[in-house]
């Protein structure tokens, strides 16, 4: 006799079977990871969605939901971001997580940046002047890429970038303890002193940590940083300085920046600008943490002494022979670095591979498409022959050192 089988039991035998097949957990590792164009989309309010548009230019917050495959992360904070990046037809986004929603994460992160990279007709200078950075042992965003898609619309390729925060400096220092700051450009700087009150370097170096903390625990180191690297340039002058700033660090950074070219950087056109200042707690001393590489790869044959005169910091602690030496060292070990097995150049061709089509699909971005395929010649020109120029500029800024007498301070 033929045993009866419900389809009830059959049913519930079907949920639990489906409900043990697991689901592939996501992770952070895999948003950033390079193999792929991931698709993002956020679900906004359709008024919220116009009002965004209309005020591009302020940081107002709109609640959304986020979805990357099979993670959807519900009320999280929307608002324009960017400097002078800010549009309303490719719009700029930071992604706040826990605003609205405390303690909420997205595979991990509390944040996340979506580029427009709206200065950058090649999509891909954030990616490779980060992947730089990191080759070179400095702590670097992740950055991957993206078709963004805002109530399933699409809204162009967009790099997603890790943003420099309480988290970035546990995974790449090590601790969360510290005080972070983000360099605001809001005037031509060059690093000379202010005066005593904290109001303007308030203004230009934005609290991202211990927000609450108050402005003379957060702001007077920085302001005594400034005022240590303005006064007389004697004999003390250097350990005064390195109380509150590390020096070799720094011109180990600006080494990386000026061997990419950057423009807008440390030694910017426009004065200081794009960097990040961490502080260990219980200490004074900060070092420099690099951020938005949309104007690096600028010039192949940059000088690598380009604009180093004109910042106060990097024009007195060059002339120290030591860190001199320390700055040519590094540059050299970029241009090693970028021409060992090609890897430079194979970046730009991996990362050329992955984003062309989208690239070309991307009605948004600023530039045309024609204007893309330039630049991705220009950059692997700039592959091909920027070691070898950095490596000669080298050789001869150490040749010149030998026939002059070793700087001392008087």
């Amino acid at each position: 006799m033929r045993a009866l089988i419900r389809p009830s039991i059959v049913l519930i035998g079907i949920v639990v079977c489906l409900a043990a097949v697991p689901v592939t957990a996501q992770t952070a590792d895999d948003l950033f990871s390079i193999d792929t164009i991931h698709d993002l989309r956020l679900f906004i309010n359709s008024r919220d969605l116009q009002q965004l548009r209309q005020r591009f230019d302020e940081n107002i917050y709109y609640a959304a939901d986020l979805q990357w495959r099979n993670v959807r992360v519900r009320n999280v904070a929307v608002r324009s971001r960017g400097f002078g990046s800010r549009n309303s037809t490719k719009l700029g986004l930071r992604v706040d997580m826990n605003r609205f929603s405390s303690n909420q994460r997205f595979v991990g992160l509390s944040s996340l940046v979506l580029d427009n990279v709206w200065h950058d007709p090649s999509l891909m200078r954030e990616r490779l002047g980060m992947a730089m950075f990191k080759r070179m042992g400095q702590p670097a965003s992740r950055v991957a890429f993206a078709r963004l898609y805002i109530n399933s619309v699409y809204q162009g390729l967009y790099a997603i970038v890790e943003p420099v925060d309480a988290q970035f400096v546990l995974r790449t220092l090590g601790s969360s303890d510290g005080y972070l700051f983000q360099y605001k450009w809001t005037r031509y700087y060059f690093g000379e002193y202010l005066g005593d009150d904290l109001a303007p370097y308030k203004e230009m170096f934005e609290a991202e940590t211990h927000r609450l903390a108050a402005d003379t625990i957060l702001y007077s180191p920085i302001r005594d940083l400034f005022r240590e690297v303005n006064q007389a340039y004697d004999a003390q002058w250097r350990e005064a300085v390195e109380r509150y700033l590390d020096l070799e660090q720094l011109v180990s950074y600006v080494a990386v920046e000026t061997f990419l070219s950057e423009s807008d950087g440390i030694a910017g056109v426009g004065g200081m600008a794009n960097f990040f200042l961490h502080r260990p707690a219980g200490s004074t001393r900060h070092r420099v943490l690099p951020w938005d590489r949309d104007r690096a790869f600028e010039q192949i044959d940059l000088p690598i002494f380009a604009r180093t005169e004109q910042n106060v910091v990097l024009q007195r602690a060059l002339a120290f022979p030591d860190l001199r030496a320390k700055y040519l060292d590094v540059l050299e070990n970029c241009a090693r670095a970028a021409a060992e097995d090609g890897w430079l150049a194979q970046e730009v061709d991996t990362v050329t591979r992955l984003i062309t089509a989208a690239a070309h699909e991307d009605v948004r971005k600023q530039f045309s498409s024609e204007e893309f395929d330039a630049q991705v010649l220009f950059l692997r020109e700039f592959a091909a022959r920027r070691p070898a120029f950095v490596a000669s500029e080298v050789a001869k800024a150490r040749a010149a050192a030998e026939l002059v007498p070793r700087h001392r301070v008087q």
